[in-house]
């Protein structure tokens, strides 16, 4: 078996047990016989003792007092052979952990057993460890073999007075921590400035402009109709549609300002009647017989003169200004008459 590199190798213990079983002493009184009987038994272990190649190391090999060693150990043994480990002494300056203890399989019939295990020295100086022992069981070899020794250099620990200790080097003073650092004084100030333009942005945002209320226009008396027809009627005279020769267009402007006038006055007729229904409508409001059936004629003639396109004079055209004339004047006459009965009824209940 090839051990690790680095490890060193010693020779097996084969010569130690040689020399432990030639210098084992007979017992006391013993006869010619019986010393020759222990010969013979001791030539039986000795030429039972055999040789194995072992091996032990020690990494580091110098230390600090009661820095951890690492001891790693191998033996090669026949596969035939049977084998343990027997624990190391752990008394004194030595202190062993916990040991793995392995079987590495190797070829042409020969094995590797491994040993490893931590341990600690307590002592200054040069400390030799001895290491664990193996013991054969069965077969031809049933001895007890010691490892081959290893040697450490144990350094002591530096003291106070030492000047060649190896000391960290000299560090400058701590920075004072974060909170203070910071300038509160000015962070205080940044944040009742940050709060202030907070507060004027919302109530910016909430504030609402006040509506102007516009003041109320000066009420004027509702127009009589009657007066309304007139000031149209008088419009329309001064356009001087009829000496123009347009007598649809002037029929036009005529019937509407007819048709406003009814339907603001008798209150049956509505926007956008017929002619017939006009007149029917004109019917169930009342209106004088002669009256009724002069406004129908009239309504009837505009009729064809806008969309017949019938013959028409200026003096037909000035009757139908007349007509409407009439009928506004009949209303302000119809007003007057009201206003004044009610005045003198009025005067009477007062009396």
């Amino acid at each position: 078996m090839i051990p690790r590199p680095g490890v060193r190798v010693r020779p097996a213990a084969a010569l130690a047990v040689l020399l432990w079983a030639a210098c084992a002493p007979a017992p006391a009184g013993a006869t010619p016989a019986a010393g020759r009987r222990a010969a013979t038994a001791d030539a039986a272990t000795a030429a039972a003792a055999r040789a194995y190649a072992a091996a032990a190391s020690a990494q580091p090999d110098s230390v600090a007092l009661a820095q951890p060693v690492r001891y790693r150990a191998w033996v090669a043994v026949a596969r035939e052979d049977r084998a343990q480990w027997l624990p190391p002494d752990s008394v004194g300056a030595f202190s062993w952990g916990t040991p793995a203890a392995r079987l590495v399989r190797g070829e042409r019939g020969t094995d590797t057993l491994v040993y490893e295990s931590q341990l600690q020295i307590f002592a200054t100086g040069p400390a030799t460890i001895a290491g664990p022992r193996i013991q054969f069981r069965g077969g031809a070899d049933r001895n007890a073999y010691r490892l081959p020794q290893v040697t450490v250099a144990v350094m002591p620990s530096p003291g106070v007075a030492d000047s060649n200790a190896r000391l960290r080097p000299a560090r400058g003073p701590l920075g004072a921590p974060w909170w203070e650092r910071v300038p509160w004084t000015l962070a205080a100030l940044a944040a009742a400035l940050l709060v202030a333009v907070v507060a004027v942005v919302i109530w910016l945002s909430r504030r609402r402009a006040h509506p102007v209320v516009a003041p109320l226009a000066a009420t004027r008396p509702a127009r009589d109709p009657a007066e309304t027809a007139l000031t149209e009627l008088e419009a329309l005279r001064r356009l001087g549609l009829p000496e123009q020769g347009r007598f649809a267009e002037h029929a036009f402007l005529l019937t509407a300002i007819a048709r406003r006038f009814l339907e603001a006055t008798a209150g049956t007729a509505r926007p956008g009647d017929t002619t017939p229904e006009l007149v029917s409508h004109l019917e169930a409001a009342r209106l004088e017989a002669g009256q009724l059936a002069r406004l129908s004629t009239l309504l009837g003639w505009w009729d064809r003169v806008k969309f017949a396109r019938e013959p028409a004079t200026v003096e037909e055209a000035q009757r139908g200004e007349q007509a409407v004339e009439e009928l506004a004047w009949r209303r302000l006459e119809e007003r007057e008459r009201q206003r004044q009965s009610e005045a003198a009824a009025s005067a009477k209940r007062v009396a």
